[in-house]
């Protein structure tokens, strides 16, 4: 007889599988190079946010490329006005998201923030993406009487 955890945990586990569209056949491992969505892996990785108030620069990670498990990023973070990268944005308060965006889950452990002697850098640790697939970490800025931004880093976690 199927109790009702058991009713709950099949549909939980099933939505939890990673695309087959992803999958390699030969293996079962996530391809990959496959994954249209994934930012290509560089150091360092640029983005402008979503408002262009801020750069963002992905500057060290370890481990590179990002694994299975937890990692520690190094931000750095500068001023952007009328499209010109600026002065290095010391004083921000930022918060870190990891998401599965395939699966709709995030992850367990929350990412500590830890501003770093080099102005404008940031440490993110750990930044956990616990399971094979597409990562979306989201980083919110915000300086205290400034701008705010958002900028989504898209990670793909092999097995």
């Amino acid at each position: 007889m199927l109790t009702r955890w058991t009713l709950f945990a099949i549909p939980m586990v099933a939505a939890c599988h990673t695309s087959m569209s992803n999958v390699d056949a030969d293996n079962g491992n996530y391809n990959c190079a496959a994954e249209t969505r994934a930012d290509v892996w560089q150091i360092p990785l640029v983005k402008k946010g979503e408002q262009t108030a801020m750069q963002f620069s992905l500057v060290d990670a370890m481990p590179a490329p990002p694994i299975r498990g937890d990692n520690t990023w190094t931000l750095q973070i500068n001023q952007m006005a009328g499209g010109v990268v600026g002065a290095p944005m010391t004083g921000a308060s930022l918060i870190a998201t990891p998401y599965m965006p395939d699966h709709m889950h995030g992850t367990p452990k929350v990412v500590n923030i830890t501003a770093m002697p080099t102005a404008g850098q940031y440490q993110l640790s750990p930044v956990n993406m616990w399971m094979p697939g597409l990562w979306q970490t989201t980083i919110n800025a915000s300086a205290a009487g400034g701008p705010s931004d958002t900028v989504v880093y898209s990670i793909c976690i092999p097995d």
